[in-house]
């Protein structure tokens, strides 16, 4: 109540002080593969400027999921550059392996993204960033059952431009960044260049036995364009781009055990409590085969060339695309509490791997019938090939690295994806239209995997084909899918719209990659996952008011969710399941007021539930399970900014807001509940009136509430969480010429 009647007195004081507000700038997006304003896109989509971006401390991807309703992204146990991603009840929770699907799309520049492993990564000169809410399964494809996520990242043209940042943090945190761009050749080649470099050198989450701090990271990222632009008919943007992240991995906080069987039906147990403090992680360096436990690096690289030609009243664009991605991990499942003893690791991962994706996009769009008739059609190939090892070391009594029984697994996929699609939207009269669309996607796959089981002391390896021994095994998958959709719009006027969509999309289908040695678990193989949808929604501008609402009804088929197996040893395999079907409805609001001259306002919200018919042999449902995992009811984030000038050439401006999330479940089984959080940042800063340069003093979770945002709990033999960061501070300088 505090907070709120913090941000509440702010804006009553802004509204006193301030002059009217002038008339609002309309967001140009391309959601739907054309420019067109925010408003006149008939889906539910969030737009974040860059102006946006820097207020609302979108730092990293997993950080856009705070400001879009019922849309969670958040880190998870692999390499920091990993991360979840959980949007309209659907969702992927081991994103860290070759093999894993995302029911949300992520593109770069209108290139497909296929791996999660190496998503989160520093947004570097980003534009803008769009978010897709449900199916877009006809103009964007695979794994967009649930939505697309959009970076769009500046293209250099006629004005130089440079801009620069500098900012230091608590725990040692620094960040230093710098865009340049304009024209090398006036009216025909312009060229651009960003870099970022961050870096933190003492973590906030720590180990009290080897009195080591967690949680360190050092990020480069560099981004080089040219653009050529010389002919009227004819304009090509050649990207390319390197990333290097080395962190210290996932660190989960180990709880204490607790007691399943003491909670009702249904029920998830008592969360309980920590083995030491909030922050602390006992995974022992010293007790693990290699000398590290949690540990993450990616290195990534990556070109793509992005072409339009108008010809006869049609533009053509292609987009080709190559990226090569290493990515290296290690963590402890049980955060150092195997059994509730500090100091004991769990299972322990360790991973390296290599992705390497080709992506070929063709379309063509026009008009016709007196532009009453906007169409686009096109094709689309991908051809993804990966690597994986990882080894896994299972702790007996006593610890490794004396006695443990250890494994490695050696796979390979193989994964390629044809698509041709088309949609068109008829003016039917001035204010009704029809959309129709369909997309054909074949899919085909191909994974091989051999296991070894390596001699411990104890001289036994954990590789299962039936008995103790080694295996390998050979799979392939086949599969195709039709996406249709269709759509209605209806302009109230030229200010509101109405608009109604049935869509469908799916997830891909795949192989296993968490079975840790078990031959059973590793040859079966999951379907696609898929879901049709229902959506009504309203867009209005009124005035200075941007109110954008829509309401949903997904129903999935063949739900894909991991699920927790225990197997003698004692040992766990993870392994993702087709569950059964799930029906998930749901409204959204995104709204903003220019409420005077410098004061706006924003409240984004989304508000879920579900209905589940599970396979009655699932582990969800012999569970009891009665939600879906990362599902909470409600998810808001209100706020304001507010900026006056106090003298000549020199403006303040501050701003703050608050972000709440509902309580949920963290996995399929429904076995760990994790409580609700409410989250409350800010800024103030110094700025000259025309941008030239601003002093801004950002912060987040300014209450310094300790929160969790996920767990795994496997009946004592894993309960970690893992935590939000705690209060961070930064003092940001920029400059902008």
């Amino acid at each position: 109540m505090k907070t709120s009647s913090l941000i509440a007195l702010s804006i009553g004081f802004a509204t006193i002080c301030t002059e009217p507000a002038l008339a609002r700038d309309e967001m140009v997006i391309e959601a739907s593969r054309r420019a067109a304003s925010v408003q006149d896109t008939a889906i539910a989509v969030t737009a974040i400027s860059s102006d946006s971006i820097e207020k609302l401390q979108i730092v990293e991807v997993s950080d856009i999921g705070a400001m879009v309703p019922n849309l969670q992204t958040y880190e998870v146990t692999a390499n920091g550059a990993a991360m979840q991603v959980h949007a309209r009840g659907a969702s992927v929770q081991n994103p860290g392996f070759i093999t894993s699907e995302s029911p949300v799309g992520l593109y770069v520049d209108d290139v497909y993204n296929g791996r999660l492993a190496t998503a989160n990564l520093d947004l570097l000169d980003v534009e803008r960033i769009e978010v897709l809410r449900g199916p877009q399964g006809t103009l964007y494809g695979r794994n967009t059952s649930a939505g697309a996520i959009k970076i769009i990242t500046r293209t250099p043209g006629d004005e130089f431009y440079l801009h620069g940042q500098a900012g230091y943090g608590n725990y040692q945190t620094s960040k230093l960044g710098i865009a340049v761009g304009g024209p090398l050749v006036p009216e025909n080649l312009a060229g651009s260049f960003a870099g970022s470099y961050q870096q933190r050198n003492e973590g906030y989450i720590k180990n009290p036995l080897e009195g080591i701090d967690l949680g360190e990271y050092e990020n480069t990222v560099l981004r080089g364009k040219l653009h050529w632009y010389s002919l009227d008919n004819f304009k090509a943007t050649l990207t390319g781009w390197l990333v290097d992240a080395e962190n210290d991995g996932y660190n989960g906080v180990p709880y204490i055990p607790f007691d399943v069987a003491s909670a009702a039906p249904g029920d998830a147990p008592s969360p309980g409590r920590p083995i030491g403090g909030f922050y602390d992680n006992y995974s022992p360096a010293s007790a693990t085969p290699n000398g590290r436990a949690n540990y993450g690096q990616t290195d990534q690289s990556g070109v793509s060339l992005d072409w339009t030609w108008s010809v006869a009243g049609i533009d053509i664009r292609s987009i080709t695309a190559y990226s090569d991605a290493d990515d290296e991990f290690g963590f402890d499942l049980a955060g150092g509490g195997f059994a509730g003893f500090a100091g004991v690791p769990g299972q322990l991962i360790t991973s390296t791997s290599n992705m390497k994706q080709l992506s070929q996009e063709l379309h063509a769009f026009g008009t016709a019938f007196d532009d009453r008739l906007d169409w686009i059609a096109g094709v689309f190939y991908m051809n993804e090939d990966g690597d994986q090892a990882y080894s896994g070391f299972v702790p007996q009594f006593p610890p490794c690295p004396a006695n443990c029984l250890d494994y490695t697994e050696s796979s390979n996929t193989d994964t390629k994806s044809y698509a041709l699609f088309a949609e068109a939207t008829w003016q039917l009269t001035e204010r009704w239209s029809l959309v129709a669309g369909a997309r054909y996607t074949d899919e085909e796959k191909e994974f091989d995997l051999n296991c070894a089981g390596l001699t411990p002391s104890s001289g036994t390896g954990t590789c299962v084909s039936g008995s103790i021994g080694n295996f390998s095994t050979r799979q392939e998958i086949d599969f195709d899918q039709f996406d249709p959709k269709i759509g209605i719009n209806f302009d109230l006027d030229e200010n509101q719209m109405l608009y109604g969509i049935v869509a469908s999309g799916f997830k891909a289908g795949g192989f296993q990659t968490l079975c840790f040695g078990d031959l059973l678990c590793q040859e079966q193989t999951y379907q696609p996952e898929e879901v049709l949808s229902y959506e009504i929604g309203y867009k209005a501008t009124i005035g200075t008011v941007q109110v954008n609402a829509a309401a949903f009804f997904a129903q999935y088929e063949d739900l894909q969710q991991s699920v927790i197996t225990f197997l003698p040893g004692p040992r766990l395999l993870i392994r993702t399941d087709n569950v059964g079907d799930a029906d998930v409805w749901g409204i959204e609001l995104d709204s903003s007021w220019a409420v005077t001259q410098g004061l706006d306002v924003f409240l984004n919200a989304g508000y879920m539930k579900d209905s589940l018919d599970l396979d009655a042999s699932s582990s969800a449902a012999s569970s009891g399970a009665r939600d879906l995992p990362s599902r909470p009811d409600l998810s808001a984030r209100i706020g304001f900014d507010y900026a006056v000038q106090v003298a000549a050439g020199l403006d303040v401006f501050f701003g703050s807001d608050i972000q709440y999330v509902d309580n949920y479940f963290s996995e399929a089984t429904n076995a760990l509940e994790i409580d609700s959080y409410t989250r409350l940042n800010g800024f103030i800063g110094l700025r000259h009136p025309d941008g030239l340069w601003q002093v801004t003093l950002d912060g987040k979770n300014l209450i310094d509430d300790d929160d969790n945002v996920s767990g795994i709990y496997a009946d004592g033999f894993a309960n970690i969480r893992t935590v939000l960061p705690p209060r961070e501070i930064m003092l940001n300088v920029r400059v902008r010429l």
